[in-house]
């Protein structure tokens, strides 16, 4: 209730509408700060409100309770009533320790990872669950099952294994290695709104998320 009582304070006293984005993580849409400077120099009057949910952006989303889900579209074949913007493609890393050996190779082969205990589990998407099938029934490696990325990442510092994880989970922190995975596989990374939702200024904030992906060809994703 404080929350809801603050945020209301907020819009009414600066803004006139406003566009709200769920997303799992901060740093799933890395570009987001960024897009909404550039939105309120054209929109100063329409507010873009972060949502984070690691769990139930989907659920909030259908709910109507928020406008923009970032997802993964193989999560969007069965929705409807929705309108689906592709925003970019996100490849598989290896994470490791600063310190560990293969934080120096510049591609990760299965077999740079043989003999090495693997952190799974933690809510993957179906893509990353079937590649660590593969290593895991490959009988080489270890596997230690972790409830979330969170946690994964807390093992990985402590030095208990590595993982394999979507690239738009990188906070671009500098504490880990994130090494390029050698796998064609990618996720494709979306945003989904209502079809109902027809204001020019939720097309325009989609436009300059789209236009600051286009422009970063080579930012590792």
């Amino acid at each position: 209730m404080k929350r809801a009582i603050e945020q209301g304070q907020n819009f009414s006293s600066r803004y006139r509408d406003s566009i709200s984005l769920s997303l799992m993580v901060r740093q799933a849409i890395y570009f987001l700060p960024e897009a909404i400077r550039s939105f309120e120099k054209e929109e100063s009057h329409v507010q873009i409100t972060p949502k984070f949910q690691y769990e139930g952006g989907m659920d909030s989303f259908l709910k109507n309770d928020v406008d923009i889900l970032f997802t993964l579209k193989e999560y969007t074949k069965q929705l409807a009533g929705t309108t689906v913007h592709e925003l970019f493609r996100s490849h598989i890393y290896l994470i490791t320790d600063k310190d560990d050996p293969l934080a120096s190779k510049n591609v990760i082969t299965d077999e740079d990872i043989y003999g090495r205990t693997l952190m799974v589990g933690g809510g993957s998407p179906a893509l990353l669950r079937s590649v660590q099938q593969k290593l895991m029934s490959s009988g080489r490696i270890s596997y230690f099952n972790s409830p979330d990325h969170e946690t994964t990442l807390t093992n990985v510092a402590a030095g208990r294994g590595v993982c394999l994880a979507p690239g738009f989970l990188n906070d671009h922190s500098d504490q880990f290695s994130w090494i390029p995975y050698d796998c064609k596989d990618t996720f494709d990374c979306v945003l989904c709104t209502h079809k109902t939702d027809n204001r020019d200024s939720l097309q325009k904030f989609i436009r300059i998320l789209k236009q600051l992906y286009n422009e970063a060809v080579a930012f590792p994703l």
